[in-house]
This record gives C-alpha cells, structure tokens and sequence, in this order.
C-alpha cells in the first residue's frame, strides 16, 4: 500500500530540489540537458528524504492548500538560487566595468550561458571563477547547504518577512560594491595611463593620442590584470565564503 506521507515529502523535497538545481547559475548551465538536471535534483531528493521531518498528506485547505505549500517549497528553491546568482554576478560584474575601461566593450559577443551580451574579460572571469569553484569542491558546500535548508526550512514553514527581503536587498547591493572593488586597482592603472596620455597630448599635440591610446590601454589593462591575477583567487575564496554566509543567513530568515 502506498504511504501517502512519505510521497508528499518527497514531492516537496524534489520540488525545492529542482527549483534550485534550475536557478543556481552552477547548475544552470545551458550546456545541461533539463533531463540531466532533473535526474540530479531526483536522485539528491532520494537521499534527503529520509532525512526531512515527514508533512502530512492530509493539508490544510485540500488541493489548493496542497498547491500553495508546493508554490512555497518552489519560492525557497528559487530564492536560494537567485541568491547564488548574485554572488557570481559579482564577477561578471567587474569584468564587465574592466572592459569598459580597457576598450573591450566594443568587442561585446552573445554569452549562451546567461542568454545576454558580455564582454571578453567578463567570460575569462566567469569561466575561471566557475573552475575555481568546481576545484574547491564548491559545487559539495551548495548540495550540503540545500540539504541543510531542510533542517532550518522545514517542509511547509517557509514565510517572507521584511528581514528576508532586507537581506537579499543588501546581497544585490553588495555585489555592485565587490564588483567595484575587484577591479578598482586595474581602473585605478588606467586612470592613471589616461592622465599620461592627456599630458602627453598636451605636450606633443602632433602626436594622435587617440590611434595610440587604444592599444597602450588595451596592454596596460591586460597586464595588470595578468599580474593581479594570482591575488585574486583570494578574493575568490571570500565571494565563496560570503555565499555560504548568505545561504545560511536567508535560510534562518525564510524560517
């Protein structure tokens, strides 16, 4: 005979589960067949089960209560995702203020990853914020704070109140912060270059800045990027940190 409790939970398990294997930007590859990711999410939604506190099959409010609970499992997957968005925005973000200031945004392509238009130092930084990720076992630290979301969103006990949404309107805002500051020393080089090739201009108004500016710009930017690169895999490890912090600070709040 069938056990109708244990069915439901493990409906709204798969369905938190599948939300978020669907909204985080690791995981939401395009390159991913939805089957592959909604094989993932079921065989994860197997092994938590039998961890997850059992919800009535008997809800309040008969179907429509039982699709409300279902539309809330959904909202905690795609908030938990939408949040590690944000934070490997913060990347692409940065990226994206270096090209314009190197000169690369002109040479803006299609990325299918995120459906929308970046840029070229963008993508590097994306990619390799990804491998980075992957190389730390990031991709575990999601599975093990989604499984733990369980334990502090128990099935059926999620709410939105004004500390949720403060939350995720100071993790937007901090990405645009992080993003300015990894790359204002890269800026900060070009600011200066600029400032040299307008004195030079001054100097020798024969010469056409502007036919030399590109290029030294483009070598300037590209190597202070080169050398700042090994510093950065730091600053890498604490946007990873800092994701981890902030799923286990919005799972608390949804509680």
């Amino acid at each position: 005979m069938l056990d109708l409790t244990l069915i439901t939970t493990f409906f709204l398990v798969f369905m938190r589960m599948v939300s978020f294997t669907f909204a985080c930007p690791l995981y939401a590859i395009p390159g991913i067949p939805p089957l592959v990711k909604a094989g993932l999410s079921f065989i994860l939604a197997v092994l938590i089960t039998p961890m997850v506190k059992p919800v009535s099959a008997d809800l309040p409010g008969g179907l429509w209560g039982f699709g409300l609970v279902v539309f809330s499992e959904v909202g905690v997957g795609l908030v938990l995702g939408l949040v590690c968005t944000f934070v490997f925005n913060v990347i692409r973000m940065a990226g994206q203020l270096l090209d314009f200031q190197i000169g690369f945004a002109m040479a803006s392509v299609m990325d299918p990853l995120s459906g929308s238009v970046n840029t070229l130092v963008s993508r590097f930084l994306y990619f390799l914020t990804l491998v980075l990720f992957l190389n730390v076992d990031g991709h575990h630290v999601l599975i093990r704070a989604l499984a733990k979301s369980y334990e502090l969103v128990p099935l059926n006990a999620a709410g939105i109140n004004g500390e949720v949404t403060l939350l995720i309107i100071r993790i937007f805002a901090d990405t645009f912060a992080l993003a300015v500051q990894i790359c204002a020393p890269v800026v900060a080089v070009l600011v200066i270059t600029d400032l040299a090739m307008g004195l030079v201009g001054k100097t020798a108004p024969q010469m056409n800045i502007f036919q030399l500016g590109f290029p030294l710009k483009i070598a300037v930017g590209v190597a202070s990027l080169a050398i700042l690169l090994p510093a950065l895999t730091s600053v890498f490890k604490i946007l990873f940190d800092t994701l981890e912090k902030d799923l286990y600070l919005l799972m608390k709040g949804l509680a």
